[in-house]
């Protein structure tokens, strides 16, 4: 009787003591948990964000570059397209012209180019008309040193370069433009007047810097003139005798 007590007795102290397997986690543990997942969520963050950046930029340079092709396209068709008539009077010299102008100011290329053409790629009323066409730079708002690539047609009969017309933006975040012209020898030249050169340049070489993020691209295109070849002819009018 006396032995099975002491049994039950043992047995009950046994029972109040915690097995070895039903511990629970140590303070270190818990910390050295911590850690690994604070590792391992500053891992996924990096990768995810790494993954953003990468995609924006993607993006962004994605729509750099459709707004280059839009640009080049409509400059090389204006320009393919240039015109002048095979005879004109002393007068009507001022109503067609091709002319670009070096713009180098402060370092930056802000060259521009009027001339007349016979392109389509018009929002006149009178399309279908010759037009003259203008590319400029102008100064993006709030920023000193991008552009917007301006686009300027009037196909209104005028003399000298034009001040009205239909102007829209036609690129952005344009840090230069810079024009080279090649005559029929291919001598490049920084700036063509078709009053003094006699005819219009056989090529037209643009390049266009654009800012995208933190990097500059650049990016260059050619118009090949088909009427190069045309040097007009002045024709004098005849003033009428009285008698």
């Amino acid at each position: 009787m006396v032995s099975r007590i002491h049994s039950l007795r043992f047995l009950h102290l046994n029972s109040n003591r915690v097995s070895p397997c039903g511990s629970g986690f140590t303070l270190i543990e818990v910390l050295l948990a911590l850690a690994i997942a604070a590792i391992v969520i500053t891992i996924v963050n990096m990768a995810f964000f790494s993954s953003h950046r990468l995609s924006q930029s993607v993006k962004a340079e994605t729509q750099t570059y459709q707004m280059v092709r839009v640009a080049f396209a409509t400059m090389i068709k204006d320009l393919t397209s240039a015109y002048v008539p095979l005879k004109m009077t002393e007068d009507e010299v001022d109503m067609y012209r091709f002319m670009g102008m070096n713009n180098d100011e402060y370092g930056i290329n802000k060259d521009s180019l009027y001339f007349t053409t016979a392109s389509e790629t018009t929002f006149d009323p009178l399309k279908g008309g010759i037009c003259e066409v203008d590319y400029y730079l102008e100064e993006m708002e709030g920023s000193s040193d991008l552009y917007y690539l301006m686009r300027r047609d009037d196909c209104t009969p005028h003399y000298g370069i034009t001040s009205k017309g239909n102007a829209f933006e036609l690129a952005e975040d344009i840090t230069g433009m810079n024009i080279v012209y090649l005559d029929k020898d291919l001598n490049e030249f920084d700036n063509w007047d078709f009053k003094d050169m006699g005819y219009l340049p056989r090529e037209v070489k643009i390049t266009i810097s654009f800012k995208q993020g933190d990097k500059e691209l650049e990016f260059t295109g050619v118009a090949f003139l088909p009427l190069t070849w045309i040097k007009p002819e002045i024709i004098a009018e005849s003033k009428g005798t009285g008698g």
